[in-house]
């Protein structure tokens, strides 16, 4: 009686594992989810008939987004992301704006965005804002690219 017992709950013991370790493998290759922004990325921005600029953006967890730019009369953008469709993105974020360190308003930037899961890559258009005392004084819009940073060995000896 008791080699039965200890064969029965070996046994369903084994299931039960069997379908843990089955149903791990659906969710890590099974694409319940589909490939995400999080991370960071160069972005190339181009602004239409303007001349491109290279800046960087790390989507964190959770929908956060933190910009950096190199015009030294932009502050880091802080904002946030979706997820609007299978590898579809949207994201809004806003830099303080000076001119020499004196306030001068905020550019908000907009993006709808389309990942390629098979090259790291990303394309869409934006459109930034230049508000200036509460009112929209220009709109930029373009195209971004971006390529996804990602660790890379040391070559050095």
């Amino acid at each position: 009686m008791n080699s039965k017992r200890f064969s029965a709950t070996l046994i369903i013991v084994t299931i039960l594992a069997l379908i843990g370790l089955l149903g791990t493998q659906f969710n890590v290759k099974g694409g319940a989810s589909a490939p995400d922004l999080e991370g960071s990325w160069e972005i190339t921005v181009l602004p239409t008939g303007g001349d491109p600029i290279v800046d960087f953006c790390t989507f964190t967890k959770g929908g956060g987004l933190i910009n950096i730019d190199p015009d030294p009369n932009l502050s880091t953008g802080i904002g946030t992301w979706v997820r609007t469709g299978g590898l579809q993105f949207a994201g809004t974020f806003v830099h303080f704006l000076s001119d020499a360190g004196a306030p001068l308003g905020t550019l908000k930037v907009r993006a709808e965005v389309t990942l390629n899961p098979h090259t790291d890559t990303f394309t869409g258009p934006f459109q930034t804002d230049v508000i200036i005392g509460g009112d929209v004084v220009q709109s930029i819009c373009g195209t971004v690219q971006a390529r996804r940073l990602s660790v890379e060995a040391l070559e050095c000896p």
